[in-house]
């Protein structure tokens, strides 16, 4: 603007003048007057191209001020964004999707499961009537998982909502809780936990069914393992030991309310002994990710008992109103590599005089190992062999268990969140599903039940007297 205003009055200012010197002199030659008309037209063009320029000028301007109101905007809603966080509050994912204060008072977690599996089942009959092939596609496992810490990180809590495999459209609750507790941690290593959590006894059945080495846990664990239970915990732990005791409502006890059940005492407690390595390296029974050498020991008690002479409980091949038993474990890995094993015993009475045999005794081993050949691949086989004592259940079954199982893994992503599981299983015994307490067909003189076998293994009681069942499964898992 101030070069057109320049340059257009020294223009005008010298017409003026001309114009002045003109009348003055009273002078109208015809070739001044000519002059005259080319400096105004001269003039006229100047002053349009200068419109043009301040017209372009003031578009650019205009853009210039609507990006300037863009920004502002978008300065505006990450303010706004960030007041919404409260007083700095961070998220993000770190092993899982969390929220968390600026102040470290609170804490949320947010995990899943997802396990989807086919299964093939095959058994020796002698009946036309019987089919001895099974399979067919089930998510086997579906978790959504919150946990965290309120009020500072030494009270924590976890909640685990969880599917149920046989829940059809118009049938029962398709969900149900699993964890569901209160922890306080104390500065000298103890803990108070409180709740509906896993009983510390079998090392198969703590490790979470995510980081397992084969498709699924043994049937040894199915037996013995006290699973979801609710109750009270106190443990202890530091560098190299971990000791923890629980009193809760038995094996298998989630989810009940404590007037609406006969009354139950149970008290299980679990030691460790860290011999080398560290404590994250068993928290898998799996060797990916693993780098060094460690090595583990355990051994865990359990008891538990009836007050009510009616109520039994199915444990340990016992369909019995107490039982007690032991295990003891070793656990070893390094670089690609991990080997387990554990045995356990136990003893259950049902005390009901129409028994001939008072009491039976069960007891089971697994041996299992893997070894990465590749980054991404393992292969693992697995033993377990387990018996119960003078069984005398349904005509065709006995109470023995001798069972191999091989397999691979495979993470085709390089980590934990994605991984395909298949393995083949082969018994060389009968595997038997014993009635339990005076069940249709059951022998009288004994309680044992006899137990192995269960839906969510795969494996089947087998026909008649007929062994050698085989088990295909193939599994894919992805976890968040």
């Amino acid at each position: 603007m101030t070069h057109y205003r320049s340059r257009a009055g020294l223009r005008v200012t010298g017409l003026a003048c001309l114009a002045t010197s003109l009348m003055v002199g009273g002078v109208a030659a015809a070739d001044e007057v000519q002059q005259l008309r080319d400096m105004v037209d001269s003039l006229r063009s100047e002053v349009d191209v200068l419109r043009a320029e301040q017209q372009t000028d003031w578009m650019s301007e205009q853009r210039a001020e609507e990006i300037r109101e863009l920004v502002q905007d978008v300065l505006a809603d990450a303010d706004t964004r960030a007041s919404l966080q409260g007083s700095g509050m961070a998220a993000g994912y770190d092993g899982g999707f969390f929220i968390q204060s600026d102040d470290n008072s609170f804490k949320l977690k947010f995990n899943g499961q997802l396990q989807t599996r086919w299964l093939f089942n095959h058994r020796s009959t002698d009946n036309p009537a019987e089919s001895g092939n099974s399979y067919g596609f089930e998510v086997r496992r579906f978790k959504l998982k919150f946990s965290g810490y309120v009020v500072d990180p030494s009270w924590q809590y976890k909640m685990t909502i969880v599917n149920t495999r046989n829940a059809q459209v118009g049938g029962a609750a398709g969900f149900y809780s699993e964890d569901a507790w209160i922890q306080k941690k104390m500065d000298n290593g103890m803990y108070m936990k409180v709740g509906q959590f896993k009983a510390p006894f079998l090392r198969e059945e703590l490790v979470s069914s995510s980081a397992q080495l084969a498709v699924e846990r043994s049937m040894v664990n199915n037996a013995f393992t006290y699973g979801w239970t609710q109750g009270l915990e106190f443990g202890w732990a530091n560098d190299n030991l971990s000791i923890k005791a629980m009193y809760s409502d038995g094996p298998n006890s989630l989810n009940g309310q404590a007037l609406n059940a006969n009354s139950e005492n149970s008290i299980t407690a679990r030691a460790e002994i860290l011999l080398a390595g560290d404590w994250s390296q068993f928290k898998s029974l799996s060797g990916f990710g693993n780098s060094e050498f460690g090595a583990m020991i355990g051994a865990a008690f359990q008891w538990y008992n009836h007050n009510d002479p009616s109520d039994v409980a199915e444990y340990g091949n016992v369909s019995g109103r107490n039982n007690y038993g032991f295990t003891v474990d070793a656990s070893v890995a390094g670089d690609g590599w991990t080997a387990f094993t554990y045995f356990v015993w136990g003893q259950g009475k049902n005390g009901d005089p129409i028994y001939a045999s008072d009491s039976v005794d069960s007891w089971g081993w697994v041996i299992q190992g893997g070894m990465m050949p590749m980054k991404d691949v393992e292969l693992f086989g697995r033993y377990e062999l387990g018996n119960i004592e003078d069984y005398t259940g349904l005509a065709g079954q006995d109470g023995r268990n001798s069972t191999l199982t091989v397999g691979a893994n495979w993470w085709p992503t390089g980590n934990k969140n994605i991984k395909f599981s298949a393995d083949f299983g082969y018994a060389f015994s009968n595997l038997a599903n014993g009635p339990g307490d005076n069940a249709v067909g059951a022998n009288p003189t004994n309680p044992g039940s006899a137990d192995w076998v269960s839906s969510g293994t795969g494996w089947n009681a087998d026909f008649d007297n007929n062994d050698g069942q085989i088990l295909v499964r193939a599994q894919m898992q992805l976890l968040f």
